[in-house]
């Protein structure tokens, strides 16, 4: 790999891992102290321990990561005058502009604990920030011709919050609503209740009762129903109103 793909490659896992960070952090993994009581001994967690060992684990991961940019800052300031930043996502993107630094670094044993801390960092960011997404497959095979993985509709905790794009579930690879939504038919048959309210321009309520009352052909049950695209696109260009 030449020094400027492995710099470019740095740069471009620095700022995802400035982006994650920030994602992970936004988690509330805080349980309700009402659910936190005892159960009868065995395999078991007491409820709400899970919550509670999720949120010692994340904290202790961003910590991780804090006191390695504040380290990483630390560098850029002494060696090459580079003001720090203040926050853990500033001064990961600032190093990702300066990440020729490291890689070029005369210091060899600093450049690979470098490389090592970066990908340790991220491959923990990457896994906590799934937390709290709920995975709706669409079994379409990624299009990145070496990937094996498959399509999946990323959705949050919240009733309000989707992300339009579909998302790989092996290389991360991102189809946004615009493209996929422009597919051939074959290729979509089903879609989310969020999706769905995305292609009409309105409420996921409104798509339920829209469903209910056009006894729309679907798959799954609760979170995981997903709708026939073409009884949507139908309903669509019949203007129904809720």
């Amino acid at each position: 790999m030449s020094d400027r793909t492995a710099e470019l490659n740095a740069r471009d896992d620095l700022l995802e891992l400035a982006e994650r960070y920030e994602t992970v952090a936004a988690l509330d993994l805080t349980p309700d102290p009402g659910t936190v009581g005892r159960t009868p001994p065995g395999s078991r967690l007491p409820p709400g321990m899970q919550e509670i060992l999720d949120a010692d684990e994340i904290s202790t991961a961003l910590r991780a990561v804090d006191e390695w940019a504040e380290f990483v800052a630390h560098v850029l300031l002494d060696e090459c005058e580079v003001v720090d930043a203040g926050s853990t996502p500033g001064r990961l993107r600032v190093a990702g502009h300066e990440v020729a630094h490291f890689i070029d670094h005369e210091d060899e044993m600093l450049a690979l604990a470098f490389h090592d801390d970066l990908a340790d960092h991220l491959r923990v960011m990457r896994r906590m920030s799934g937390r709290g997404i709920h995975r709706v497959q669409t079994w379409v095979r990624c299009q990145i011709p070496s990937c094996m993985g498959r399509y999946y509709s990323p959705l949050g905790n919240s009733a309000d919050r989707t992300d339009d794009a579909l998302v790989c579930d092996h290389c991360g690879h991102r189809i946004p609503h615009v493209v996929w939504s422009a597919w051939p038919r074959a290729r979509v048959q089903y879609v989310t209740v969020e999706h769905a309210a995305h292609m009409a321009g309105t409420t996921v309520d409104v798509i339920r009762q829209r469903a209910r009352r056009g006894k729309w052909r679907r798959v799954g049950t609760g979170r995981d129903v997903r709708y026939y695209v073409d009884d949507v696109r139908a309903d669509e260009r019949a203007g129904v109103s809720a």
